[in-house]
């Protein structure tokens, strides 16, 4: 069949039913079909109507008047279902029909990945060890540290911490200095302070202490601007292996032009 292709008419689909669409015809005149992909067959019920097809078009040719038939036509991926009407004046007629694009397949959710990732957040809540800190009373007009949580790996120390800004100005969170204070010779058992924030007094009961810097292997808060009457969270790592029990200290430099200059929190694992 030797055809002419003529600009897309403003052709209406109209649906008879779901899922059905309708073809106006005219006699000596084609309809073409185009769709996103090439087509693999089409067949029609009735050969009144002329049917070819050629890659991603279907021909459409009605041969007689007053015919009407039904319409099949696969692609790779969809089928497309359409009734061809009795040929009607060409005025009428639907000079090409493009067929919608499929619709987005949904994103294939990796199961093994994400119940690795299941498997590693249920474990970091269970292995984290919850920090006392009942005894540290909020600075008023200033900045207070809290440990909330401590969680252990092979060789890794994972430090959960809040700051709580009471001041009436804002400050800036730096970096803070980690330190392990050894106290050897301290008259105050250190089990018996094991998973606790030290308040002033417990500090000076450790007696004389020797700092030991801990390298931040990484530092990590959800706002390291800290406004007024406002709190934060916070993560720092300690990339060391750390025997229990022992006393740890951290110490955040506050920017901003405030009395307060720093702030500490000291915690025994």
């Amino acid at each position: 069949m030797s055809a002419v292709l003529v600009s897309a008419d403003d052709a209406q689909l109209r649906p008879t039913e779901p899922g059905i669409v309708r073809v106006a015809t005219s006699l000596d005149h084609l309809t073409v079909l185009e769709f996103n992909e090439p087509v693999t067959m089409a067949a029609a019920g009735s050969s009144t109507f002329q049917i070819e097809r050629h890659e991603n078009k279907v021909f459409i040719k009605p041969l007689k008047p007053g015919a009407s038939t039904d319409l099949f036509v696969w692609t790779a991926s969809q089928r497309f279902t359409y009734e061809l009407s009795p040929p009607g004046e060409v005025q009428n007629m639907n000079f090409a029909i493009v067929a919608p694009l499929p619709a987005p397949k949904p994103t294939p959710v990796n199961s093994e990945m994400d119940g690795v990732a299941d498997m590693v957040i249920t474990r970091t809540f269970l292995g984290a060890e919850r920090i006392d800190s009942s005894g540290i009373k909020d600075k008023k007009k200033g900045v207070t540290v809290r440990i909330e949580s401590v969680l252990r790996s092979r060789n890794a120390l994972y430090i959960h911490y809040s700051v709580r800004n009471l001041s009436a100005q804002p400050c800036v969170l730096v970096e803070p200095e980690v330190v392990e204070l050894g106290a050897a010779g301290s008259a105050t058992s250190l089990y018996d302070l094991q998973r606790s924030q030290l308040t002033e007094q417990q500090i000076e009961s450790l007696g004389e202490v020797k700092p030991m810097p801990l390298a931040v292997a990484h530092f990590e808060t959800q706002s390291d601007h800290l406004l007024a009457e406002h709190e934060t969270h916070g993560v720092l790592v300690v990339r060391q292996q750390i025997q229990s029990p022992v006393v740890v200290q951290l110490t955040f430099k506050l920017e901003g032009g405030r009395k307060q200059t720093e702030a500490k929190a000291t915690v025994v694992f």
